[in-house]
């Protein structure tokens, strides 16, 4: 069992792939600020977030605010107020469970907010932590357990000032303070079918940023994407303050792609399209930091005859 720590924070990443989830949280923070690190723990969709050294209170919620704002595989960031994970000994019943929550946790919490608490099942919780009961017996027990220690606050499950978040899998349980979403809901919106020209080889918006996280570029630095089609990924990487470019050997999907950067005017400064062949780059060596892109395959792309292996094997050997 451990207590949550007021400069230890816990992040759910998405289930889709927690891998890559994690992959793009390390890459953000490795150029936000890596006084910041990552922490693995029983479960792949939950990860804690320590700092290596002393920082101010607020200075550390900037940062975080940061890498979460800019994160699309992470639902949510709390402060951890109180985990405890099974091991090898589950636990079976729901009152051995709520016996191991520490009241004291809870002293610095605002005395007069207003309050939720949120109960989220993931990775199939085992014993009687599978009925499905269990998230309201223990949304009740942690909204009971505030109540008891600040008889001020009172719960509001429309606009509450504060939201705890209580997570449960079957390797153990969570409780923190909800601090920031991410901006996944909204990139989910952007999706293609939504832009002015559509082609139904397009990525989706989820993806195309993440990547463009992976790829860790810094500010000032220069975005490739060598087969840019409609321009997803050059949307993105300018809605995160990047400088991008694209190149397309399809003269109708360049077009298409004009049409949706110029349709969204967070793009217009710092995206440029080209038209051209991505075997035969005119870069300067060392202009372009990072490459991002969805090659062509399948009927509805076109390689323009190429083969697609000989295609991006010569792309790479002249960038």
């Amino acid at each position: 069992m451990n207590s949550g720590q007021k400069s230890e924070y816990f992040c759910l990443l998405s289930g889709e792939n927690p891998e890559l989830a994690l992959f793009e949280l390390e890459s953000i923070i490795s150029i936000i600020d890596e006084r910041m690190e990552l922490e693995c723990t029983g479960d792949s969709r939950i990860v804690r977030l320590r700092y290596k050294e002393p920082l101010d209170s607020q200075d550390r919620l900037n940062l975080l605010q940061k890498v979460i704002n800019r994160a699309t595989m992470v639902h949510y960031c709390c402060k951890n107020l109180f985990h405890t994970e099974y091991k090898n000994d589950p636990i079976n019943e729901f009152e051995a469970l709520v016996q191991l929550f520490e009241i004291n946790n809870l002293s610095d919490l605002d005395p007069s907010a207003t309050f939720s608490v949120r109960t989220r099942r993931i990775r199939n919780p085992i014993g009687i932590l599978t009925d499905k009961r269990i998230t309201q017996q223990l949304t009740n027990f942690f909204g009971s357990s505030i109540q008891k220690q600040f008889p001020d606050k009172k719960v509001d499950l429309k606009q509450p000032t504060e939201i705890y978040q209580v997570i449960i899998s079957k390797f153990g349980l969570w409780f923190g303070l909800h601090l920031y979403e991410s901006q996944r809901d909204s990139v989910r919106k952007r999706t293609a079918r939504n832009r002015p020209f559509f082609h139904p080889s397009s990525m989706n918006p989820i993806l195309q940023r993440t990547l463009v996280n992976i790829a860790a570029i810094k500010e000032g630095q220069w975005l490739l994407d060598p087969f840019c089609g409609t321009g997803g990924a050059l949307l993105e990487a300018s809605r995160l303050g990047f400088r991008s470019v694209g190149i397309e050997i399809d003269r109708r999907i360049v077009w298409g792609a004009i049409r949706n950067l110029k349709s969204d005017n967070m793009t217009r400064s710092l995206t440029n399209l080209l038209f051209g062949d991505a075997k035969h780059l005119g870069f300067r060596f060392g202009v372009i930091s990072g490459v991002v892109t969805d090659p062509p395959y399948g009927t509805a792309a076109s390689t323009q005859g190429y083969n697609l292996t000989d295609l991006l094997l010569e792309f790479f050997v002249d960038l």
